[in-house]
């Protein structure tokens, strides 16, 4: 049995304390009249004699201050909210209403229909009408566009732009333009989040032979394992520095062999060469290409290419355009990865490294420079295309 529990307002309470006290009627009577507890009711007599001015706080009635207070917190904790929505939302407070109002309509669980309305500035009877009328074909798709171009952009570590989101589209059959791609992540705040920052890996300052600039610009290849490119990068950590040698295939843009450590040594662009030679297993006369790097030109590095069989080639002193594809590959990593963390360890930094390496920056990140295909994507293709015509 649920028994329904009165509640009184501040007149009814203060009309039957003053029908006690001021009539004298017997306290007891008048509950068990009232179908009520003499023990409530003494309480309402208790706090009527103890602030006859505003003795029912709680009840309907606020002393001054206490009403000031109360609307001082009701203010804070609005203006805490629209702060919030704008924060969630925050590409959302210029574009037209139908851009807006599916935000709302998302959020309606979370905050109140008509403070996010106040604070996009739009009007409730538009929104619900919006809400009432049938989604149109093009509404439709305009919404499954929207959803799947936030999927591609978070599962690209939130770095591709436009340009790329477009090729992905258009590679999986949705025909939609750069332009209309923009103004949809412009309207979500979807951004890329890159930064750019240098440091000098190179010293050239040495007495060590160096070989002619062989490649000479040509940023062509035929076929894989034709042209290897080598540099070395830098991450900062807590620890210090952490150097990275790589190696990338020009055709496919791979990286075919990498190695890091706390030192920029020969050792460690021989370990790279070393992990490359044993990855792709390359026929003799790869065209190696370097800077002028003293690791490079280091008689120990020069034995090793002989010993696989590579002809050596070096950029021109002061000539960064020498080395542009790898150097490329260095700022693409950094902007993307390594400057927009902040590493306490050598150790975390190595693993987030191999991570992108070996699974985004290979297998999963498509390059314009390769028809907007993944590096072991076009080596695949052209592996098969060879085998066809060899069959």
């Amino acid at each position: 049995m649920v028994t329904k529990t009165n509640r009184y307002s501040t007149e009814f309470k203060l009309n039957t304390v003053k029908m006690i006290l001021e009539e004298g009627r017997v306290a007891s009577q008048v509950a068990r009249d009232l179908g009520m507890p003499e023990k409530t009711l003494y309480g309402w007599i208790s706090q009527y004699k103890s602030d006859p001015k505003h003795p029912f706080v709680g009840s309907g009635y606020l002393k001054p201050d206490a009403q000031a207070t109360r609307d001082l917190e009701r203010e804070n904790r609005e203006l805490k909210e629209e702060l919030e929505i704008l924060k969630k939302a925050p590409a959302h407070r210029k574009p037209r209403p139908e851009v807006r109002y599916p935000f709302i309509y998302d959020h309606r669980f979370n905050y109140s229909v008509q403070r996010m309305c106040r604070v996009f500035q739009v009007y409730r009877s538009g929104y619900y009408a919006w809400v009432k009328c049938p989604t149109s074909e093009r509404t439709y798709r305009r919404m499954n566009l929207t959803r799947r171009i936030h999927h591609i952009f978070l599962a690209s570590r939130r770095l591709y732009g436009s340009p790329k989101i477009m090729r992905v589209l258009r590679d999986e059959g949705v025909r939609v333009g750069q332009k209309t791609v923009a103004r949809i992540m412009r309207e979500n705040g979807l951004k890329s989040r890159t930064v750019r920052k240098y440091k000098a890996t190179t010293n050239s300052k040495h007495n060590q032979p160096v070989d002619d600039n062989v490649l000479n610009q040509t940023f062509t290849a035929e076929r894989p394992n034709q042209v290897w490119m080598s540099d070395i990068t830098y991450v900062w950590t807590a620890e210090g520095w952490l150097y990275v040698a790589s190696i990338m295939d020009l055709f496919t843009r791979k990286i075919v062999g990498w190695k890091a450590d706390s030192r920029m040594t020969k050792e460690l662009v021989m370990s790279a060469l070393d992990d490359a030679y044993e990855r792709e297993k390359p026929a003799d006369g790869v065209l190696h290409h370097s800077d002028r790097g003293s690791q490079y030109a280091s008689n120990e590095y020069q034995a090793r290419l002989k010993k696989y069989k590579m002809k050596g080639s070096m950029s021109r002193k002061g000539n960064g355009y020498d080395n542009a594809c790898i150097e490329s590959f260095h700022s693409v990593i950094k902007r993307e990865l390594i400057h927009v963390e902040t590493y306490k360890t050598r150790k975390r930094a190595h693993k987030d490294i191999w991570e992108y390496i070996e699974i985004w920056y290979n297998r999963l990140r498509i390059h314009s420079s390769i028809g907007y295909k993944t590096p072991v994507q076009f080596q695949s293709m052209y592996c098969n295309n060879v085998n066809q015509k060899a069959s």
